[in-house]
């Protein structure tokens, strides 16, 4: 059986007042002034800095279980995939520019949600850009989700979260809107059977908080995880090594 993911999506995030982003002109520097290489090595840490703030924002958005979810080193590898895809030295910095390349990004590769959940994931966007419909159809767990040995439950949980773009002039660095940095929607599911029979279908909301409307210099990020418990000794214990977490999609 496949196990392939299939995503459904209709978010329809508007990209209006968006210009494009100026390249910086290539110049040419002789091998014998080390002075450029400094620079040059300059503005590399500080773009990698940007680059791990967000980072650090993404997985501040999480809970203690998520963040117990992901393997070692996966917060730089998240940094650097951001890092990679900004595309000037100085000007605005985003990880729209990067989209394509977090949508694939898994928080734990050795339990990859790609290639651990059959199950449709149906996403559409609601009234504004940081407001998410998610549905999920009926489906059987057992059959349908990558289920540890002892994993008698699992939960299906999310993140919407919002990160602001940077702007950099030279050594300044500025946030361009602040109030909405680092704001998280959040949905979890109680607690589920793991069955041999379908589920019941599951509809939910997430949205930003404390806005109506996100503007174009935020970007949203949603996050979407699967977690594992066994129930043992009248108590559930939650099994970290087993969780499948991934970026779904950046706009």
């Amino acid at each position: 059986m496949s196990r392939n993911l299939e995503l459904r999506s209709t978010f329809q995030f508007s990209g209006e007042g968006l210009g494009t982003l100026a390249q910086p002109q290539e110049a040419i520097f002789s091998s014998t002034t080390p002075a450029t290489t400094e620079v040059e090595e300059s503005i590399k840490k500080n773009n990698f800095g940007i680059a791990t703030l967000i980072s650090k924002s993404i997985f501040s958005s999480l809970d203690e279980e998520m963040r117990a979810m992901t393997e070692a080193y996966s917060s730089k590898r998240l940094a650097s995939l951001i890092n990679k895809g900004f595309k000037c030295s100085d000007g605005v910095l985003s990880i729209r520019d990067t989209a394509s390349e977090l949508e694939h990004f898994e928080f734990n590769t050795a339990h990859a949600f790609e290639s651990g959940v059959s199950s449709k994931f149906c996403l559409r966007e609601g009234a504004h850009k940081g407001h998410v419909i998610l549905h999920v159809p009926a489906f059987v767990p057992s059959k349908e989700l990558n289920v540890p040995a002892e994993a008698t439950n699992f939960k299906i949980t999310a993140r919407l979260i919002s990160i602001s773009d940077f702007e950099r002039n030279g050594d300044h660095v500025a946030i361009c809107n602040k109030p909405l940095h680092n704001q998280v929607g959040i949905y979890e599911t109680t607690m589920l059977p793991v069955l041999r029979i379908p589920t019941q279908p599951l509809t939910a909301q997430l949205s930003i908080p404390g806005t109506s409307n996100i503007q174009n210099d935020v970007s949203a990020l949603l996050i979407m995880g699967i977690k594992f418990y066994a129930y043992k000794n009248s108590k559930f214990s939650f099994m970290p090594e087993s969780g499948m977490m991934k970026v779904m999609t950046v706009r």
